[in-house]
């Protein structure tokens, strides 16, 4: 019984050492990860300031080619007034040279305030490069910074793994089932020491007949609330008195 207890605790200490390192692992990775995630965002914001700016200057180039051929239609209409003999065509004329006068202002006036927004789009979008270039550069140095920690992490879980079948392999194929079982459903804990008579899993109260028990290694005891697999621990016991 004694080696089986030592077996299972050891066992325990090595699936708690490689969660450590997997929890630790995946923290870094996950970490790098929300970068790359904030940076595919960012890109997409600045892609659509991009087809806003794009849309914004074919709009520009459609305007003053307007405004270009409305400046002809005035010119052409100031040639023609000039061979007009009769009062009322020349009225009628002057009207309309007048009217598309007021409907180029009134272009012009369009497009200033969209060369305005366009500058303004251009600004927009050079910050936003500028961030992206410096998120860039966080994610590059995040990586470059948790490489060799991350591969260290890789290289013990599976040095763990190792050791871990080694282990197991000592053990009854249903007493690793059981304590995979336990395990699972006690967040990764499935045998604990006994500490202030109480089960240091869940601090369940433990009788004196079964820390007798456990003391004696007569059995495998478990505790009567979490099903925690318990040990006894002298060392541990002691120093909870202490």
């Amino acid at each position: 019984m004694r080696d089986i207890v030592e077996n299972l605790v050891a066992l325990q200490g090595i699936d708690s050492a490689a969660r450590n390192d997997k929890n630790e692992r995946d923290g870094l990775q996950k970490k790098i990860q929300r970068l790359k995630e904030l940076l595919v965002v960012a890109g997409k914001g600045l892609d659509e300031k991009r087809e806003k700016l794009a849309e914004a200057s074919r709009w520009y180039r459609d305007k003053d080619s307007e405004l270009k051929a409305d400046q002809e239609k005035v010119n052409r209409a100031k040639s023609k007034l000039q061979a007009v003999t009769k009062n009322k065509e020349y009225m009628a004329m002057q009207k309309e040279i007048e009217l598309l006068r007021k409907a180029n202002t009134n272009k012009e006036e369009e497009i200033l305030k969209l060369l305005n927004v366009m500058e303004e789009f251009k600004l927009a979008i050079a910050a936003e490069q500028e961030k992206i270039s410096a998120l860039e550069a966080d994610v590059n140095a995040e990586e470059a910074r948790n490489a060799t920690r991350i591969g260290e992490l890789d290289a013990r879980i599976t040095a763990r793994s190792t050791e871990r079948d080694a282990i197991a392999s000592k053990l009854a194929p249903d007493l690793v089932s059981r304590y995979k079982r336990i395990q699972s459903a006690r967040d990764g804990l499935a045998i604990v020491p006994v500490r202030n008579q109480a089960c240091s899993g869940c601090n369940f109260s433990v009788p004196p007949q079964q820390i007798l028990r456990l003391q004696k290694l007569e059995s495998m005891e478990t505790c009567r609330n979490c099903s925690r697999i318990l040990y006894w621990d002298a060392k541990v016991e002691t120093a909870a008195e202490s």
